[in-house]
């Protein structure tokens, strides 16, 4: 049997070990500091967060919300759930955590679209926190986008990242729908409840 001693000096014993602590360290802070970039937590429990959130976004609406809906989420996602939450995923957020629960659903008209009209900002909240939303088109064949601003109308990428509504929500095509929010949440009409603003 063949054994090999090998002798470190302290010194360089030290500055190894140093070292990997070092680049341990620095690797930990990275990926916590990433981590708390994507996983942004916005607490919503009341009327003036949500609007410091949609102040903060650059949209012009209502001083408090249109209608707000309890919906809850299905277990099972179909092809419309799966696109809605696609679109929540590019934003930051996804819907897959909060299967079978109960979430409130803020609507407010958005007056600054460029133009267009007829413009809905949703919020999804689920226990006090923002778990989702979208701004739409709430026109026959109108669009869904995620809830940041995009760049200026005439600007080629100002429709580069809005979905065509019908790909989120296959039931916009009834032109007789009256209530505004409808299309900016995909397929939430089933379990709704009518909740009453005070």
């Amino acid at each position: 049997m063949f054994i090999k001693t090998v002798k470190i000096k302290s010194f360089w014993a030290v500055v190894t070990v140093l070292s990997i602590i070092a680049v341990a360290l620095a690797a930990v802070i990275f990926a916590s500091s990433n981590a708390k970039e994507r996983s942004q937590i916005y607490r919503m429990t009341n009327e003036h967060q949500r609007q410091e959130f949609i102040s903060s976004l650059g949209w012009e609406t209502d001083k408090e919300y249109d209608t707000c809906r309890i919906v809850i989420i299905p277990q099972e996602f179909d092809e419309v759930y799966t696109n809605y939450n696609d679109l929540q995923k590019q934003q930051g957020f996804d819907l897959e955590p909060y299967k079978g629960k109960t979430v409130e659903i803020y609507s407010y008209p958005v007056y600054n679209y460029p133009q267009e009209e007829n413009v809905s900002l949703s919020l999804l909240v689920c226990d006090g926190k923002l778990i989702g939303g979208d701004v739409c088109s709430t026109q026959l064949g109108g669009f869904m986008q995620g809830l940041k601003k995009l760049a200026q109308a005439g600007d080629d990428s100002s429709t580069a990242d809005k979905t065509d509504s019908s790909q989120v929500d296959d039931s916009q095509s009834d032109s007789s729908q009256t209530d505004s929010s409808d299309s900016s949440e995909a397929d939430v009409k089933d379990n709704e409840e009518e909740k009453t603003q005070a």
